[in-house]
């Protein structure tokens, strides 16, 4: 796939395991019923990454920029969705 910056990316098929850890990692912090803080969403964001993305060490990931890695983490996560 082709970022929209350019930037060539492999992705890959990843395990039903390490989808269900990226989902997993954002956690809400509730107020009765409403949401008042959603946590972990870096770390999710890099899962995502990480685990989706071929040769996705970390010299890779810091190359990228915050707009890159948003969407990059939605098409890993779009990718995945394709298998089901």
């Amino acid at each position: 796939m082709k970022l929209s910056t350019g930037k060539t990316i492999e992705l890959k098929e990843m395990s039903v395991d390490d989808i269900d850890y990226c989902n997993d990692l954002p956690q809400m912090r509730y107020e009765g019923n409403e949401v008042v803080a959603i946590t972990n969403l870096a770390k999710a964001r890099t899962a995502w990454i990480r685990k989706g993305v071929v040769k996705a060490d970390d010299k890779f990931i810091k190359s990228l920029s915050e707009d890159e890695k948003n969407e990059l983490s939605l098409a890993v996560q779009e990718h995945q969705r394709l298998g089901e």
